[in-house]
């Protein structure tokens, strides 16, 4: 029962890493109730934009986690599954995009407009037969904000080995041209660059999360790392000096029984 609680906070706590980046990717499934978990994060998140200043490259980010009968809320998606067994999990999903800027952060970005973060809504399917398990789950926003769509599918290992878990991913994830142009493009009042529209396009993922909470502990310890790899829409934007990026995470969460 330990182990399985591990499970389900380990993989939480790597949703709120990834959708801080781009999106909520990894959940577990058929692991039943877990109470309320509350913790704190810090975040480094190397954006691609030029000049991008480094006081805004790091971020305090908390991590909420709550396992109930049907309703969910894992980091920075909440969800409601309405088919969860022991391998297969359907849900309907809202979530938080974590992307965006302020024209502030970077000369490059001055007359483009702040972008704000997004809040889409959709679904996913989680196949976990065993350890080796893949996710897939695609949302829209509705905030008015960049109008646009996301699509990731995701293959993951799960490793525990005592109080420890590991699990490295590979995704691919869809981004619509209304995302990319929204977050990428640049309109022709920017000062320091030149107008560019971006299309629709596929960034390709590689990252490990792992965590550390020793039997009978409530608390628990996380890390992770990702690199990110840009679709051709994405690293042609004249904002853009970076065809990568790297995040990371550190973080603690106390679970409330």
């Amino acid at each position: 029962m330990k182990n399985k609680l591990i499970s389900s906070l380990v993989l939480s706590a790597a949703a709120l890493f990834l959708s801080q980046s781009v999106m909520a990717d990894e959940f577990s499934v058929g692991q039943g109730k877990r109470p309320l978990t509350l913790g704190l994060g810090l975040l480094y998140k190397d954006k691609p934009y030029k000049s991008y200043s480094s006081s805004e490259k790091s971020q305090a980010v908390p991590i909420v986690l709550y396992e109930g009968e049907h309703f969910f809320a894992r980091g920075a998606t909440i969800g409601w599954d309405f088919l969860d067994s022991d391998a297969l999990e359907v849900a309907v999903i809202g979530q938080f995009l974590g992307d965006g800027y302020d024209e502030s952060d970077s000369k490059a970005l001055k007359g483009n407009g702040d972008k704000d973060p997004s809040f889409g809504v959709g679904g996913q399917v989680i196949w976990k037969p065993e350890n080796l398990g893949f996710m897939f789950s695609a949302v829209q926003d509705i905030t008015d904000n960049s109008d646009g769509a996301q699509a990731v599918g995701q293959v993951f290992y799960q490793h525990k080995a005592g109080p420890w878990m590991i699990k490295p991913a590979a995704a691919i994830v869809w981004q619509s041209d209304d995302y990319n142009d929204y977050y990428y493009g640049v309109r022709s009042r920017a000062v320091n660059a030149n107008a560019y529209t971006a299309d629709s396009d596929f960034n390709y993922r590689l990252g490990i999360v792992a965590a550390y909470r020793k039997p009978g502990s409530q608390w628990m310890f996380m890390g992770g790392l990702r690199y990110e790899f840009f679709g051709d829409e994405i690293t042609d934007s004249t904002i853009v000096s970076e065809d990568e990026q790297l995040s990371a995470l550190i973080g603690v969460a106390y679970t409330f029984k």
